[in-house]
């Protein structure tokens, strides 16, 4: 794998700033956050506990409100300050995101019909699709390369529609959605440094820290929740981007990285769908099947379970870096360690489930 390193295009000065634009995103959305603990309940916003939950007490939602308008405000600012092209695909990404966390708001205060928020999606999707195109290929490890031809059009409808929801239903306890975000938008921002891909590396840094500001009030017990809105939004988000930057004749990122640091949430939502579908229910049902939820099940706290998750994705994350920004490893030793830590979380579900469950711990 040959790594061109001469085109980091973000002098000094210019990361001086995005530094500290991203430390003042961090800042705004914990301020903003904060107020929305306290407006939330007023506007309707709560989370009042049903069967399905894991918490027990009702607690504000709503707040991925805070990181939505940070981080669309502020990636605009810095792509106007450090004079980079807002080409269709930046523009088609942020229309379709807002699109999508305006609705997913919505529902958040009045849970809209199933019917309006996939129909969110899918504009969101189609606006992505007219401004920033479809993967037409895919750069494997070893330097594999699968062409998609026409039929990455509907394959990359798919990723977008299915890592949106994915993402909204890994947002079922504490920390554990938006910890996952600030992992993999660190990690692509590095990535994204090395290889001179100044858009997604101004918009990941500036995510990153947006979302980091409101996970200190999210992190085990959590005090507000960041709803469908925010749930909804960076998995849009995370998808749009992995369109656009695999998708550009110059500083081009793999499409599979994106996938890498997304797959705790990728493996963890698959594998339960294709487990439901296996058995004859209905996979667009609510449920509590997810592998998370059953160790919250037996008895683990959220601050556990997402820590298990994190760390994982943690791990995934330097993987990838070691992989794609510096080439240390083999692809085959790649792909190994990639499903080592996915295969370890299986492993201690069905090593917990045969075990007494201990008594259920809510941390809310």
């Amino acid at each position: 794998m040959v790594l061109d390193r001469t085109c980091c295009a973000v002098n000094s000065s210019n990361m001086l700033w995005l530094v500290t634009l991203a430390l003042f995103a961090g800042v705004l959305a914990w301020l903003a956050t904060f107020v929305l603990r306290r407006w939330s309940p007023r506007l309707g916003l709560v989370d009042i506990p049903n069967e399905r939950s894991s918490h027990v007490r009702p607690t504000p939602r709503g707040g991925g409100t805070s990181f939505v308008v940070v981080a669309l405000v502020l990636t605009t600012v810095a792509a106007l300050r450090l004079s980079i092209a807002m080409m269709p695909g930046m523009v088609a990404l942020m229309l379709g995101s807002l699109l999508v966390a305006g609705v997913s708001l919505a529902d958040d205060r009045w849970r809209l019909p199933v019917r309006f928020r996939f129909g969110a999606h899918t504009v969101g999707a189609l606006i992505l699709l007219a401004g920033g195109g479809w993967i037409r290929e895919v750069d494997l490890p070893g330097g594999v390369v699968w062409s998609l031809g026409w039929a990455g059009l509907p394959l990359t409808f798919v990723w977008i529609a299915g890592l949106t929801n994915a993402y909204n239903f890994m947002d079922g306890i504490d920390g554990l959605a938006a910890g996952q975000a600030v992992i993999a938008a660190v990690a692509m921002a590095w990535l994204s440094q090395v290889w001179g891909a100044d858009q997604v590396a101004l918009a990941m840094a500036i995510l990153a820290s947006s979302v980091l500001g409101f996970l200190s009030h999210n992190w085990p017990p959590a005090k507000i929740f960041m709803g469908d809105v925010g749930s909804a939004f960076l998995g849009f988000s995370f998808a749009g981007w992995a369109v656009l930057s695999s998708n550009t004749p110059s500083n081009k990122l793999p499409f599979v990285a994106w996938a890498v640091l997304l797959a705790p949430f990728l493996f963890d939502t698959g594998v339960t769908l294709i487990s439901r579908v296996v058995r004859g229910q209905r996979w667009y049902e609510a449920h509590r099947e997810h592998f998370y939820q059953r160790l919250i099940r037996q008895g683990w706290s959220h601050k556990a379970v997402t820590s298990l998750y994190l760390g994982v994705a943690t791990f995934l994350g330097l993987v990838m870096i070691a992989y794609y920004g510096y080439g240390f490893i083999a692809p085959l030793v790649f792909i190994g360690l990639i499903a080592l830590p996915l295969t370890g979380i299986v492993v201690v579900v069905r090593w917990v489930e045969t075990r007494p469950a201990r008594h259920p711990v809510h941390t809310v």
